[in-house]
């Protein structure tokens, strides 16, 4: 009996042992078959086992044995190698074995940043060509899926894997990581390895080590209570989760009067209804304090080149939640007001003789509220999942809407929120899972875009931005080149020049060009008002990977556009000198007329001011500004009417030559700490 209870204990004790332990080999997530491992650096690989216990580990003809330690880690270093491949790896102890195959030997990019950079090839311009006529196997992609950690991992939680960068593949991969990776790999002729490691909607806190931050003592106050919060995030979201399930299982099926009515059905009777044209929020429908139950409506005829076929339907982000019908069959419903809704349809779903009925429920809750896509031409039942065609249905009119039930009335209100557990609220949550696991791998550089979450806080940006590249560097112990994007042009133009928080996060990103090797890609020319991704990321990639060409690769190419240097205030004119000019300076526009620049006297009144090329230099001026004292130049959220350019073809950085303090100034991070 005393030896059955000994086994039992022993065989339950080995369950619960952390990994590593018992013999089992294990090795972090980016060691897998086609890795790219960075060149012309020592080659490092490590991983767990049980402690103290051997690792041989076969590399280059040559097998090498290594200890772990009393944690069970060990490393290996190998001699540097050249680009090329395909070579193999195995790491092996008494009881098993793991073979790695097709690594490659080459240049690894860390990408990095919110939703921009997290934009994938499938939503961006000219996707199925793109994503049809991919064929470099020798660009590797390693996709992070998204995790959160108090503490900073060594391994991550979740798993991923390398992939060559042919066909489908890149579909879902960052779009400006893809492009950039794609120009140096034809440049440079070598494997790229492109880790995308990225969030959308964070703040520059979050990617920021938690030593990191001790400059910054309102944030750090957060980081400690973070790391000394007794709950882990899994135990804090399983007690909201199941909080908000309740609610919601209430909401859906209990609560609302549109199910109980069949609304989602095709022979609804909605001539009552209100008319809408859609996407549009409920702010613009005059329901901006409304926070409920919502449905909206839309009858159509399936055109004869989509009669047949399985569709998707394309209806942008939901604000917050969300139930579709067609014809009246569920096809889906989300919860997640980040995620972009394109509902996949069986052709037996639709009436290809007759008429067809969408409906769909949205339960709003805070927010703008409603189907909130910026983008018209992106909304409708498209054969592809990744665009609207032309041969496609629109549906942006003709829809009908009617309000159900509102919060607080007969639906209650929501569940107060157990923790905060969302990247921004913790700093260095990104930062510990989805950075610091690659800290021991060498690495070429990394790019980055990321910014309109700090914008409001664009001052603090211009500490904040350049101590996370050092702090990155300094957990690398590699002063690797880091390359970035400047925000791109986003909201409505206006029609008089003035202050602008995304101006001055453009101003607080430049100021970080004074770390050494780095580089800057300005996007004020790409952007659109309606929409804070832009589509065109290819040329993004390719203003990134110029940086890299210069800074990193050593070529003599011309990477950035020109850059304010100095002025000169003479009388009514300013002359303003640049550096970046490449071949010389030039005007974008057919007209020959240069547009962006204002000036502003002792008033600091800012008016458009009149600016023509004088060789290498700008000489502006304005009539109704007799003794100028500040010149800026694209200072606006949308400075779309900003042409300067050199002959390279690239826009002018902004700039202004005041130091008058901005809007953004007094505005700093304010913790909310939960007792």
């Amino acid at each position: 009996m005393n030896l059955l209870r000994l086994l039992l204990f022993l065989g339950l004790f080995s369950c619960i042992q952390p990994v590593g332990l018992f013999g089992q080999l294990v090795l972090p997530a980016f060691f897998s078959d086609g890795m790219v491992l960075q060149r012309d650096t020592d080659i490092r690989i490590w991983g767990k086992a049980a402690p103290g216990s051997k690792v041989t580990v076969e590399w280059q003809g040559k097998a090498s044995e290594v200890k772990a330690d009393r944690a069970g880690q060990w490393t290996f270093e190998g001699a540097p190698l050249s680009a090329g491949g395909p070579h193999t790896l195995r790491i092996s102890n008494r009881k098993e074995t793991i073979t790695i195959e097709d690594i490659l030997i080459g240049d690894v990019w860390i990408c990095s940043g919110q939703s921009n950079m997290e934009w994938p090839v499938s939503r961006s311009n000219n996707a199925e060509a793109e994503i049809e006529g991919s064929n470099y196997p020798e660009v590797r992609l390693f996709d992070l899926p998204r995790q959160r950690s108090f503490t900073p991992l060594e391994f991550f939680k979740e798993k991923a894997t390398w992939k060559k960068a042919v066909g489908e593949n890149i579909a879902t991969f960052s779009a400006v990581a893809f492009y950039f990776g794609r120009e140096l790999h034809y440049e440079e002729g070598v494997p790229i390895g492109l880790i995308s490691t990225n969030w959308g909607g964070t703040n520059v806190e979050t990617w920021t080590s938690g030593p990191g931050l001790k400059g910054f003592p309102d944030i750090y106050r957060k980081v400690k209570y973070m790391e000394n919060q007794p709950k882990t995030i899994e135990e804090l979201e399983e007690e909201q989760n199941e909080a908000l399930r309740q609610w919601e299982e209430a909401y859906f099926e209990k609560y609302d009067q549109g199910e109980d009515n069949r609304w989602p059905s095709a022979g609804l009777d909605d001539e009552e209804w209100d008319e809408i044209d859609l996407p549009k929020d409920l702010q613009s429908v005059g329901l901006g304090d409304f926070d409920g139950v919502i449905w909206f409506r839309k009858t159509f005829t399936m055109p004869e080149a989509l009669k047949g076929k399985d569709l998707f339907l394309r209806l942008g982000y939901i604000d917050d939640f969300d139930e579709v019908w067609i014809n009246g069959q569920s096809i889906g419903r989300t919860s997640d007001v980040n995620f972009w809704r394109s509902y996949p349809v069986s052709a037996s779903l639709f009436n290809e003789l007759g008429t067809n009925t969408i409906a769909v429920k949205i339960l709003h809750r805070s927010g703008r509220g409603g189907l909130v896509e910026e983008r018209k031409d992106k909304f409708g039942l498209s054969q592809s999942r990744y665009e609207i065609l032309d041969s496609d249905l629109s549906l942006t009119v003709d829809w009908k809407y009617k309000a159900a039930e509102e919060l607080g009335t007969v639906i209650p209100d929501p569940p107060a929120e157990v923790a905060p557990i969302k990247p921004n609220d913790y700093p260095s949550m990104l930062y510990n899972a989805m950075i610091h696991p690659f800290t021991r791998l060498p690495i070429k550089g990394a790019i980055w875009y990321q910014g309109e979450s700090n914008a409001s806080r664009a001052y603090e940006y211009r500490k904040l931005f350049p101590n996370m590249i050092a702090d990155w560097r300094r957990e690398w112990g590699q002063e690797f080149p880091f390359f970035w994007v400047q925000l791109a042009n986003f909201r409505a133009s206006k029609d008089k020049p003035g202050d602008s928080e995304w101006a001055e996060l453009r101003e607080a990103q430049a100021l970080a060009l004074k770390l050494p090797k780095t580089g800057i890609a300005t996007a004020i020319d790409i952007g659109e008002a309606d929409d804070i991704h832009p589509r065109n990321k290819q040329e993004v990639g390719h203003r990134l990977a110029l940086s890299a060409l210069k800074v990193a690769y050593g070529r003599e190419v011309v990477h950035s556009g020109p850059v304010f240097d100095a002025a000169v205030f003479g009388g009514r004119e300013v002359t303003l000198s640049f550096s970046g000019i490449g071949s010389g300076l030039t005007v974008m526009d057919k007209d020959g007329i240069l547009h962006g620049f204002s000036i502003a006297g002792a008033d600091k009144e800012f008016h458009w001011a009149q600016a023509r090329i004088a060789g290498d230099k700008v000489i502006v001026h304005c009539p109704d500004v007799e003794e100028p004292v500040a010149v800026r130049y694209a200072w606006a959220d949308n400075p779309h009417h900003a042409n300067l350019y050199n002959q390279e073809g690239l826009p002018a950085l902004p700039f202004r030559t005041d130091d008058w303090p901005g809007i953004t100034i007094d505005k700093t991070f304010k913790p909310q700490i939960r007792p």
